[in-house]
């Protein structure tokens, strides 16, 4: 399964990788900061309830429609073939984008709205690393490569997706309410928040220190099992002594910081896990 759009600190290269130490014996999966979703949609395990959650109303809001792929299609086709709308198209990517920029300033997103969500991922599939703000422009890719929002449509279109999205339930909630009305002792979080240090490279909303502190104190609180993922800082060391939770560490180059004619530096992801178990076992 390959990725269905570009995110800020995605986890589509690490995704193998972190799925490798998911239980396969849990029957409800959550993501609080699902983001693009990697992790679930190149998942293998079998799990029947799956939360996804983001703060970002219009990630939120494009999940909740993705998991009504048909009514979203037909959206998409009705911009495509009644409306001539296609990308790569400066003048309605900058109308789109302010447009989309206004509503998230009134807080004006209700889910599951079909026609936010195909303006959300018209600009979304146009911009670096999916950033989108007041001043984004569109990346000009000059007829010589394949808009990747013609690859975001041909994924919503595929069996094997869809069949991930129909065991999908969308929240538009803070991580600590989350936590609050899901958590259970069958239940598996996969915690991806934004990481210390690097916050207002997010989109649509903000998360402080404090943010991060209280973080910490619900995943200590809670009954699941669960993996955090954050590059190393020190609190991190503080907060989940390496004596008393699980560690694993690798190196992944940084997409994100890609710039043209440099070479991509590289970022040491690091897994906490509140469990021990063998790679691709039942927790033990």
């Amino acid at each position: 399964m390959v990725k269905i759009i570009s995110y800020i600190g995605g986890k589509y290269r690490q995704a193998n990788w972190i799925n490798e130490f998911i239980p396969k014996n849990i029957n409800k999966y959550i993501e609080p900061f699902g983001g693009a979703f990697w992790v679930y949609l190149k998942s293998d395990f079998m799990v029947n309830d799956v939360v996804y959650n983001d703060v970002n109303p219009f990630m939120a809001n494009l999940f909740a429609c993705c998991a009504q792929y048909n009514k979203f299609l037909e959206t998409i086709d009705n911009y495509e073939n009644n409306l001539g709308a296609k990308p790569q198209d400066n003048d309605l990517f900058n109308d789109i984008r302010n447009e989309v920029v206004e509503r998230f300033e009134k807080n004006d997103v209700e889910m599951p709205d079909f026609d936010l969500a195909w303006k959300y991922v018209y600009i979304a599939t146009q911009t670096f690393s999916g950033i989108i703000g007041p001043k984004v422009k569109m990346v000009d890719l000059k007829g010589k490569y394949k808009p990747k929002y013609y690859s975001f449509t041909d994924r919503l279109k595929n069996k094997k997706f869809q069949k991930k999205l129909d065991k999908v339930r969308v929240n538009n909630v803070s991580y600590d309410i989350l936590f609050e009305n899901e958590d259970t002792e069958n239940t598996f979080w996969y915690v991806d928040p934004p990481y210390y240090g690097t916050e207002k490279l997010y989109g649509f909303h903000s998360f402080t220190k404090e943010h991060h502190e209280n973080l910490m104190k619900c995943l200590k609180n809670t009954k699941s099992k669960w993996i955090l993922s954050y590059y190393e800082f020190p609190e991190l060391l503080e907060w989940f002594p390496e004596d008393q939770y699980r560690w694993e560490r690798k190196d992944y180059k940084k997409a994100s910081m890609a710039t043209p004619g440099k070479k991509q530096s590289v970022g040491t992801e690091v897994l906490v896990m509140n469990y021990s178990n063998i790679k691709k076992c039942s927790v033990t």
